[in-house]
């Protein structure tokens, strides 16, 4: 198989040019529904804004291609299904993307709890703050939460914290969440829902997790000096662990062992070494690598599985993922709503 770059779709067609060129695109169009007729595609990514997800993603799998969504796979829970029984009677692989699953250190953290180094997993505490919006002054068209296409910081990027709570912990049994516009003026109705549903600006919610862990969960654009930070700590009854966006090289564990509790606590674990998760394609030993090259990862597994007929990493995020998490995501707004714990169902 020779890969190409064919065709590249936005509906402006002059930043579908100049982008075409920048990239490498043999060409380039402004209607998606060109780009999903096409027999000569074969992978059809959709990176384009939330309320255009669902209507592409959905034909393009009925036409047989394989299917690369951004989170949130959409807005509504009740699309985000359709696109999850559409990808499960398609031909072709799908992928939601939730790219810090393939964070060397994200993985293996994944590992050793899979490994039983943690024991009974009690406590999740995970955070994505952001500052965009701290300026009170600002106007919702210069805060991307709140601003047309977006849904909110608790979908923005809260989907990325509730996905690393389902990889890494487990199913999320029921929520009971608080989630606010704080300037009412950047509270607008969420594109595609109801007016009962606004572009949030914060939320902070308690997690009972199928397993019996307790979870507490942040999402916020108001966070006065975080720029990029999601973070989390998993306490066990062996061990811990914890990790975050602005040192993305180095997991922090606590393990139990001969030693006693003299010497118990957090060692600085440098995911760097060949022998790693992912880091041998890369650097010498030693060298860190970025938040670019999670997406880089994913893209390669997914790729290789399509390239070369392999099932999908049991590590990618699926439609069927990404459907769990706006299924969350609604249990924790109508939460907020109705000031009840809600359980979460599928």
């Amino acid at each position: 198989m020779n890969p190409r770059l064919l065709i590249l779709c936005d509906q402006k067609p002059d930043l579908a040019e100049r982008e075409a060129r920048r990239y490498g695109f043999e060409e380039c169009c402004t209607d998606w529904q060109d780009v999903v007729a096409d027999e000569r595609i074969d992978v059809f990514d959709n990176c384009g804004p939330d309320p255009v997800h669902v209507e592409p993603c959905i034909a393009a799998l009925k036409s047989g291609k394989h299917v690369i969504c951004e989170k949130p796979l959409a807005v509504r829970v009740e699309d985000a299904r359709r696109m999850r029984d559409a990808a499960a009677a398609a031909r072709g692989r799908s992928m939601c993307t939730f790219n810090y699953r393939f964070m060397p250190a994200v993985r293996l953290a994944k590992d050793l709890i899979a490994d039983g180094r943690l024991g009974t997993i009690y406590h999740v505490r995970v955070q994505y703050l952001q500052m965009s919006g701290h300026d009170p002054t600002l106007a919702a068209d210069q805060v991307w939460a709140s601003s047309w296409p977006h849904s909110g910081s608790l979908q923005g990027i809260g989907s990325h914290a509730i996905d690393q709570c389902r990889y890494l912990v487990g199913e999320i049994r029921s929520v009971s969440a608080l989630v606010r516009a704080f300037q009412p003026q950047r509270a607008l109705p969420s594109v595609g829902c109801g007016p009962e549903v606004t572009s949030d600006e914060g939320t902070a919610a308690l997690l009972e997790f199928g397993n019996g862990a307790l979870g507490v969960l942040e999402s916020s654009v108001v966070a006065t000096g975080r720029k990029n930070y999601l973070a989390w700590e998993i306490n066990g009854s062996h061990g811990s662990l914890k990790w975050d966006l602005e040192h993305p090289n180095s997991l922090w564990a606590c393990l139990t062992g001969a030693d006693g509790p003299t010497t118990l606590g957090f060692t600085e674990i440098s995911v760097t070494e060949a022998m790693h998760p992912y880091v041998g394609p890369w650097w010498p030993h030693g060298h860190n690598i970025g938040w670019e090259h999670g997406h880089i990862i994913e893209k390669f597994h997914f790729l290789d599985a399509v390239a070369n007929d392999k099932p999908l990493s049991p590590h990618q995020a699926t439609f069927e993922d990404g459907y769990r998490a706006a299924a969350v995501i609604d249990a924790m707004r109508r939460s907020s709503i109705s000031g009840q714990r809600i359980e979460v169902t599928w």
